[in-house]
């Protein structure tokens, strides 16, 4: 499943075009959902990856993920200061984005100071989740991912 780099990189005029034009309609969603504020996404993306890391999700459905039934998280810490050093983005911006999350009743935060993304935030986004989905159908389609070009 995984997208070998040699091939990408043997067949990069190919993979290319198709990138760069699925990536801009997946930015375009992700900006709309997020008020125009990508470092909000991206805020809230690297909490969701505290709280569901990758190895929880190698045997899931979109419909399992998205499911609220799904709720065997291994939630890990994550505090203000691990996203500005994860992000890059400073520590007083994470703090009024983390505070803007909670607003909206997209994060939840608790009295340990653990940041979790709430249910509210998978239905709502859900829209941001299907572009992403369909960013990596376009690129799974591609003539370098199907062997078309060879």
């Amino acid at each position: 499943m995984p997208f070998s780099s040699e091939k990408i990189i043997s067949h990069f005029g190919h993979i290319f075009p198709t990138h760069v034009e699925a990536l801009c309609e997946l930015l375009i969603v992700l900006r709309q959902q997020f008020f125009g504020d990508l470092d909000l996404m991206l805020i809230l993306a690297i909490i969701g990856s505290r709280a569901l890391p990758a190895r929880q999700t190698s045997n899931m459905s979109y419909a399992e993920f998205i499911s609220s039934k799904a709720k065997n998280r291994a939630d890990q810490p994550i505090n203000i200061q691990s996203i500005a050093e994860c992000s890059g983005i400073a520590r007083e911006t994470v703090r009024r984005k983390v505070h803007k999350l909670a607003e909206l009743g997209f994060i939840a935060r608790h009295s340990n100071g653990m940041l979790t993304v709430t249910d509210k935030a998978i239905s709502q986004l859900a829209p941001a989740t299907e572009a992403s989905l369909q960013y990596l159908i376009a690129l799974g389609s591609s003539p370098t991912t199907t062997e078309k070009s060879n």
